[in-house]
Parts: C-alpha cells; sequence; structure tokens
C-alpha cells in the first residue's frame, strides 16, 4: 500500500512537470503554479533526484559540531533559503541534534510549499523552527542575530537575481565562523575547472531540459560563490532521475566561507 502510494505521489509530480503548463507574471505566482499542484507529493519523488542534499547536510553539520563539540550555541542559527517543505530540517537531524541550534529559519516564496512546511514544523514538535513565506533576495533575520549557516539547497537555480541572493545572505553570515553551503544541479561553463568540466551536448542538453521548468544550471552561479567566497569543500558528480532509465543529471555541492582578511593572509 506505501509503495502505491509512493508511486501515486511520483505521478502527480510528473504529471505536473511534464503537462502542466507554468504561468505567472510574477517569480512567485509561477512558483506557485509550478508547486502548488504537487507541494503534498514533493518530498517523496526529490528524494530520488536531489542527490546533493545530504552529502550538503552531512558536510555542514559535520564542520559546524567540530568547532563546537556538542554544546548548545545560543548563536547557533541556521537559515535555510528556498527550503520548502522543510525536508532538509528534518535530513539534517540524521546527522546532529536539532536542539543544538537555537534558532532554525525557513524561508520560501511559494505559499503552498510553506504550509508543507509548517505542518511538518507542528508534526514534529520542533520549537526552534521558524517558517517565513517570503523572497530569499530580501529576507533578513531579527536585528544582531548573525547565521552561522545558510544553506541554499536546489533553490538557488530558481532564483533569478542570484547575486542579490547571494549578497544579502552574505549580510547576515557571521564573517568568522560562518558556513554557506549549496547543493544544485549544474553544467560547466566551456572552459572550467577540470572536476566541473562537461562537453558540449552535456551543457547543450541539460540547460534546455532543466530551463523548461525555469531553472537556470549555468555555470554563473558557481563562479560567483568563488568569487565572493573562500572555497572550503566541493563536490561534482552525477545522479539518476526517477522513472527516467539512462540519463544522469549532473549536480554540485559546495560550501564556503566569507572571505576575511585574516583568511586572506593565511591563504
Amino acid at each position: 500500500m506505501v509503495y502505491l502510494q509512493g508511486i501515486w505521489f511520483d505521478m502527480q509530480v510528473l504529471s505536473s512537470i511534464w503537462f502542466r503548463r507554468i504561468k505567472g507574471d510574477t517569480h512567485k505566482e509561477r512558483l506557485e503554479s509550478f508547486y502548488g499542484p504537487q507541494a503534498q507529493a514533493y518530498d517523496h519523488f526529490r528524494g530520488n533526484f536531489l542527490h546533493g542534499r545530504r552529502p550538503l547536510l552531512s558536510a555542514c553539520a559535520s564542520r559546524l559540531q567540530q568547532e563546537r563539540g556538542e554544546t548548545r550555541g545560543e548563536d547557533l542559527v541556521w537559515v535555510d533559503l528556498g527550503g520548502g517543505t522543510a525536508e532538509n530540517v528534518e535530513i539534517m537531524s540524521d546527522y546532529m541534534d536539532l536542539q543544538l541550534f537555537s534558532k532554525i529559519i525557513i524561508v520560501d516564496m511559494c505559499g503552498a510549499l510553506c504550509e508543507v512546511a509548517r505542518q511538518r514544523v507542528a508534526s514534529k514538535g520542533w520549537r526552534n523552527v521558524e517558517v517565513v513565506e517570503g523572497d530569499a533576495c530580501e529576507f533578513s533575520p531579527p536585528p544582531n542575530v548573525k547565521a552561522k549557516l545558510v544553506t541554499f539547497s536546489y533553490s538557488l537555480s530558481m532564483i533569478p537575481p542570484f547575486m542579490k541572493a547571494v549578497d544579502k545572505a552574505l549580510s547576515y553570515l557571521d564573517q568568522k565562523e560562518g558556513l554557506l553551503g549549496v547543493a544544485d544541479f549544474y553544467t560547466s561553463s566551456k572552459y572550467d575547472l577540470r572536476p566541473r568540466q562537461h562537453g558540449m551536448m552535456t551543457r547543450w542538453f541539460w540547460r534546455i531540459i532543466f530551463d523548461l521548468d525555469n531553472i537556470d544550471v549555468g555555470p554563473e552561479r558557481r563562479q560567483f560563490l568563488d568569487l565572493r567566497l573562500r572555497r572550503i569543500a566541493e563536490i561534482n558528480s552525477v545522479g539518476s532521475i526517477p522513472y527516467v532509465p539512462l540519463l544522469r543529471a549532473p549536480y554540485y555541492m559546495w560550501i564556503g566561507q566569507p572571505r576575511t582578511t585574516e583568511r586572506a593572509d593565511n591563504d
């Protein structure tokens, strides 16, 4: 019964991706048009598709705990931008005690996904998790609050003014200890770092495929991350796509820290 329900959820998502036309004059309207019909089935399908999430959250959790041990920090704040249904929070609980965070803030522009997130937060009894329906490019935590962790998990490719979103995140990321982590699909530039490099057909094919869903997987986002932050970890790989044999979509995991004067002297 559970297996059949899972297939039904997947078919809901696939029908929305393949057959439903994305409508709307604004970015928020287009997100609601795309994700609204599949919000309740969202996590089941993407759990087998978003292969970079667990490596990202595992690596971030490891680094946070290495610095802090097992003690709860009053200033340990995590902001998950484009956090959707709060699935990332549940995954993070596999790698560290969520009570170590004084605050976890999920920010997403899509109201349908935020409603699923609120239901999950209530059912799990997470008292330190807040869901904010808003724009990652405009969101700011309360005054004097600095985030130790900011993540974009398969969301940066869907934010058109991505430079504004990254710069806004850096405005409240702790400049000494903060981590900014990203997992997403990607294609390389024509001449890129060797571990990232794709051939012409790969670059052409995946940019067109993802563009159909308003997802930009070009190299510009990671180039900007490399410019604005100091890269400390990176994975480049490919992952399978549910119900699509043979094809494997390229994805990356990337973690960086602010470029402080002290770090620049040591690099």
